[in-house]
């Protein structure tokens, strides 16, 4: 008996899973021939945000504060060819009116090539690149998760490889999995 009460339940959770999911990030997001209006609404309601923007999702409100491309040793790899390292600097604040947790590092992506979903996209998470000793403002960077009561913000600057030849950079935030639509959407220029 417990055996297929075992089985029953497994069962159940599984068509629940499977029922949660609905429409697959793929499907929903590649029009075929039929009516989209739906999907395009959705898109046209997506926010930009810029420098100096709060942007909200979750009951977390995120500011990208400033950009700067980092001191010539600030880490101990160079960047790859054609990059150079970016620090970023995020304030993260919580708006609900319940504890939560601030993002962890790798939720905010840099992209260089925008699709659909982070699946499609090519992107990448900030750099764990090791940060040298003598970086000046090295306890400032932007490490671990903390909670955050209603009310309470942390921040802090995290480090990122962008293309040298392009001003303009995109950087997607996830609360989530990355395949499916970002929850954020970041747009800014790095002189």
């Amino acid at each position: 008996m417990k055996k297929f009460i075992t089985f029953f339940l497994t069962l159940m959770m599984m068509i629940s899973l499977a029922a949660c999911g609905g429409e697959s990030p793929s499907e929903s997001s590649t029009p075929t021939g039929g009516s989209t209006t739906s999907d395009n609404s959705k898109k046209e309601e997506a926010k930009v945000y810029g420098i100096g923007e709060a942007a909200e999702a979750n009951g977390l409100s995120i500011t990208i504060d400033k950009v700067a491309v980092a001191e010539a040793n600030t880490t101990l790899e160079k960047a790859k060819d054609g990059f150079e390292y970016i620090k970023v600097w995020f304030t993260f604040k919580n708006i609900s009116d319940e504890t939560i947790e601030s993002p962890k590092a790798k939720a905010l992506y840099i992209v260089y090539t925008e699709g659909a979903t982070g699946d499609d996209s090519d992107m990448k998470s900030e750099e764990n690149s090791q940060v040298m000793l003598e970086v000046a403002d090295r306890d400032e960077r932007y490490m671990s998760r903390v909670d955050l009561a209603p009310g309470e913000s942390t921040g802090g600057w995290m480090i990122y490889q962008r293309q040298a030849d392009k001003s303009e950079i995109t950087m997607h935030y996830y609360s989530g999995f990355v395949n499916v639509p970002p929850d954020l959407v970041f747009k800014f220029t790095v002189e």
